[in-house]
């Protein structure tokens, strides 16, 4: 093979390689919109509640999938709103502490604590005062994003007995909300398979 032609092939093969590299990185681009795409548009009305596992005070875990068959309330916020949260729970807690077919858990975004406090600490404060319903935390926040979360208001996700979203509002605590809420809920507790 005469020089020229192994100096053409070598050019070739450079090319070759370039292309290959940009089109790898323009594809991976490509993926890494789609995905966050997909990651950040939050759960609808209508659609199946993402999956969860998170841990109380206690360090117990809970599971969303676990708790079909019930109604589930969640109360999603963070340390700078946790006085509306805990209206909403007071108010849930009120009307349905003696039904054991709905359930209210608090998550709180736990992102916005300072990294100094143990972790430890945070749990013995909660278990000295402890909220009206369950309370759940979300240290990386990862539940928070993938329910896109409201910082200054609570995000509230009503949750059918089949894990479907039939309500979903970012609110303080009002009591006409809490009524479009609370007929929600008895809905879904009428249902005739409801237990």
């Amino acid at each position: 093979m005469r020089v020229e032609d192994t100096q053409y092939v070598g050019r070739a093969a450079m090319k070759l390689s370039v292309v290959a590299i940009v089109s790898i990185a323009f594809l991976a681009i490509l993926m890494s919109f789609a995905d966050e795409k997909s990651k950040t548009t939050p759960p609808k009305v209508g659609d199946t509640a993402p999956d969860w596992t998170l841990q109380d005070a206690e360090e117990k875990e809970h599971n969303l999938k676990q708790l079909r068959g019930k109604v589930v309330f969640l109360i999603m916020g963070n340390r700078k709103i946790r006085k509306e949260d805990d209206k909403w729970a007071e108010a849930f807690q009120k009307d349905y502490r003696e039904n054991e077919q709905v359930v209210a858990y608090i998550i709180a975004d736990m992102r916005s604590v300072p990294g100094f406090i143990p972790k430890r600490f945070i749990r013995s404060q909660l278990k000295k005062n402890p909220p009206a319903v369950g309370f759940l935390l979300d240290w990386k926040g990862k539940v928070h994003k993938r329910y896109q979360t409201e910082k200054k208001k609570p995000t509230l996700y009503l949750i059918s007995q089949e894990g479907i979203i039939v309500f979903h509002q970012k609110a303080d605590f009002k009591p006409e909300t809490y009524a479009e809420l609370k007929k929600e809920i008895d809905k879904l507790l009428a249902k005739p398979d409801a237990k």
